[in-house]
């Protein structure tokens, strides 16, 4: 032992020295180990990030030509049903009268037109009486105008507002009791009417259902080749109103179950969007 305390000192102080390079020599050694192992992560993660992207598209591409042979798959199966299966006819309707969808287009017509109730009909014809009353008296404050003297400033601005205040309104609209009586008539015609039509419609599409019928192509395009499990009440719902869209509104087309969409508002395009939804909904997986 070195019993010269400077001397000692000076010992530890090395040894301290030689304590501190090796620390920082492990340091720099773990400083660069880590910046391998990050490096090796990252480039761990780029080439997982690239598989999974070819995985994704070889999953897409896939997707694409399982649907392609679904489509392959429906045709064929057509054809081959076609051979050796009777075709549901669901265009030709001769039980369902040209009367019939006449009464039922002017039940819609009633529907969508603005009739008074007999309440409404009172109401409005009082607000004609009171209009009238008012213009009358318009027209006297609009004829003094041309006598009264030049000093008289405030009486001809009192009778010239009165003279505006009718002008700038509008007679109320007279109420039609016949037009009225005409779509109460109308509504409860045509309710009638497509009540008896979607019967024999939805008799037609059962019928076709219990003995395996093939349908129309334009059926099963936009409504599938048959009812999801456990909808079937309201896939007939749906397929009723698809083939009487059809009949009220002239639809031919072999492929296309419901035509064009109607681009003014109204019962035919409530109707239109109301099933597209609808039989989008039931060719889901």
């Amino acid at each position: 032992m070195n019993i010269d305390p400077v001397k000692a000192l000076d010992d530890k102080i090395e040894r301290l020295k030689k304590e501190l390079k090796s620390l920082e020599t492990r340091i720099d050694h773990a400083q660069t180990e880590a910046a391998h192992t990050q490096l090796s992560q990252t480039n761990q993660l780029k080439d997982n990030t690239r598989k999974l992207t070819k995985t994704n598209d070889r999953v897409t591409e896939l997707a694409e030509s399982v649907h392609r042979l679904e489509r392959l798959l429906v045709a064929l199966n057509r054809k081959v049903r076609a051979g050796e299966t009777q075709k549901a006819d669901f265009d030709d309707w001769p039980e369902v009268s040209e009367s019939l969808i006449t009464q039922i287009l002017a039940g819609q017509e009633a529907y969508a037109r603005r009739t008074f109730t007999p309440q409404e009909a009172k109401d409005t014809r009082k607000a004609i009486a009171e209009y009238d009353r008012k213009a009358l008296e318009a027209i006297d404050a609009a004829e003094a105008l041309t006598h009264l003297p030049p000093t008289a400033e405030a009486l001809w601005r009192k009778n010239y507002k009165q003279w505006r205040a009718v002008t700038t309104q509008e007679r109320p609209e007279a109420p039609d009791d016949d037009t009225y009586a005409k779509d109460t008539v109308a509504k409860s015609a045509g309710n009638e009417a497509i009540a008896r039509t979607r019967r024999l419609i939805r008799a037609r599409i059962e019928d076709a259902v219990a003995r395996d019928l093939l349908f129309p192509a334009w059926f099963e395009n936009v409504l599938g080749p048959a009812a999801p499990p456990g909808r079937a009440d309201d896939w007939l719902y749906t397929a009723t109103d698809v083939v009487l869209y059809r009949l009220l509104h002239g639809v031919t087309s072999p492929a296309d179950a419901l035509g064009p969409a109607p681009s003014e508002e109204g019962h035919r395009k409530t109707l239109h969007d109301r099933l597209t939804g609808e039989c989008a909904d039931y060719r889901k997986p």
